[in-house]
């Protein structure tokens, strides 16, 4: 008995060592698998994970990328690869997105159709479902993507406390508490110059124009001009910089411009987690106008460091948080500021192509010098929370009705406000 005892313990210990050194050397082929593809040397990838698949015939990771590696290269055998990876692991965004890509070089667009689609579902608001959405769009063009894209937004806002512009930007003296109705027309185009594997380059524009019943002193037009570049450095890694330029007209005067340039650096933790850091350099020149004669004190440049976190919780609800951290330095000492800001925003993808999103932000700014609206320094803190339904009927036509409010509390009485909007829209897209 005794015996029997010895050896059943010895037979564990043996077996245990085996399995062991068979994951030491399965890890080492999923390394240099993913070391290879990353160098675009599909050959020598393919072939160290099918290495690793004689160490572990039925994992999803080695199956998935070699059916990757398959697909780059061009190998049809990448279809049963990424098909027997989705076997393992039907609700992997990664494996129904590839082979989505596998099926789109087939031209086998319906099922293409299928996983992209299951892949925004299963990783809703990530790089993965930006991905997808890109080629179904390129399916509804006859399978072939336009490097044009444009955005027309037609709708209507009641203000309770019309503001400047459509941003967060701090409200001159005199604007609180005005309410109106207004019409608002949104345009945004975008044309992309460079689309590969790894390297996108884009250049766009945007007019933002509202038209209010009663305070036409108000009207904003709203030009943007942005260059954007993104490389992808790996699967799990993407740099991107964004370079802006503004032009506001408040009332038909020339209100602001502004210049800005934004790097950023995306992490993909996998499974529809991904981190964005990034850093934003902006330079305002603020004009006078007959409203505001004291306008151009507000000029100078901000500083922005932000970090945001996108964590899918369900297969149809995707989070996120985050926090900013941002420096103003204007000509007037009493405009600049440091101020932290903690973000969060939930988005359901619903039944019958409804998407739901809400958000909130928390914003503390603490001014320096004497405000001479008070023989005080300045201090705000911004509360605002919002919501948005978005009722899509193709891919190319939805409805957004929207509602959102702020509370900003301030140590002085003019910069003290309530504001609600209440917006809908007719969102359409080429």
């Amino acid at each position: 008995m005794k015996i029997r005892s010895f050896f059943s313990v010895l037979i564990f210990f043996i077996v245990s060592g085996i399995s062991y050194a068979d994951d030491s050397v399965y890890q080492k082929h999923i390394a240099l698998g993913i070391s290879a593809l990353e160098v675009n040397n599909y050959r020598d990838s393919a072939d160290e994970f099918k290495a690793a698949l004689i160490e572990h015939p039925d994992d999803h990771t080695a199956t998935l990328y070699l059916g990757i590696a398959q697909s780059r290269s061009g190998n049809k055998e990448a279809g049963p690869s990424l098909k027997k990876a989705l076997s393992l692991n039907p609700k992997n965004p990664r494996t129904n997105l590839e082979l989505g890509i596998f099926y789109f070089n087939q031209s086998a667009f319906s099922e293409a159709k299928e996983h992209f689609n299951a892949t925004k579902k299963l990783a809703p608001q990530t790089e993965l479902s930006d991905m997808a959405e890109k080629y179904l769009r390129a399916m509804d063009q006859g399978g072939s993507g336009k490097p044009w894209s444009l955005l027309i937004s037609l709708g209507g806002q009641y203000d309770t406390n019309v503001a400047i512009i459509p941003d967060d930007r701090p409200m001159p003296l005199g604007v609180s508490d005005k309410s109106d109705w207004r019409a608002v027309v949104y345009l945004k185009g975008k044309y992309t110059f460079i689309s590969n594997k790894n390297l996108e380059g884009s250049a766009g524009y945007s007019l933002y124009q509202s038209l209010h019943s009663n305070l036409s002193d108000f009207n904003v037009s709203q030009h943007l001009f942005d260059l954007k570049g993104s490389y992808t450095v790996t699967p799990s890694l993407k740099l991107t910089g964004t370079y802006t330029f503004e032009y506001v007209y408040l009332g038909g005067d020339g209100y602001d411009y502004a210049h800005s340039i934004s790097p950023s650096l995306t992490l993909s933790e996998g499974n529809g987690f991904s981190t964005v850091l990034e850093y934003r350099y902006q330079y305002s020149h603020f004009m006078n106008t007959e409203l505001f004669t004291t306008n151009s004190f507000r000029t100078g440049s901000n500083n922005l460091a932000k970090i945001t976190q996108i964590i899918p919780l369900r297969t149809s609800v995707a989070a996120k948080v985050g926090y900013a951290h941002d420096e103003n330095a204007a000509n007037k000492e009493y405009w600049d500021y440091s101020g932290d800001k903690f973000f969060a925003g939930l988005t359901f993808s619903l039944p019958h192509r409804m998407f739901l999103d809400l958000s909130g932000e928390y914003y503390s700014r603490d001014f320096e010098g004497i405000s001479p609206a008070s023989n005080s320094g300045r201090k705000d803190t911004s509360r605002t929370v919002s919501a948005a339904l978005t009722k899509a009927y193709s891919n190319t036509l939805s409805i957004t009705l929207a509602q959102l409010y702020t509370r900003n509390k301030s140590n002085i009485e003019d910069f003290d406000y309530k504001r609600g909007i209440t917006s809908l829209f007719l969102n359409v897209r080429f």
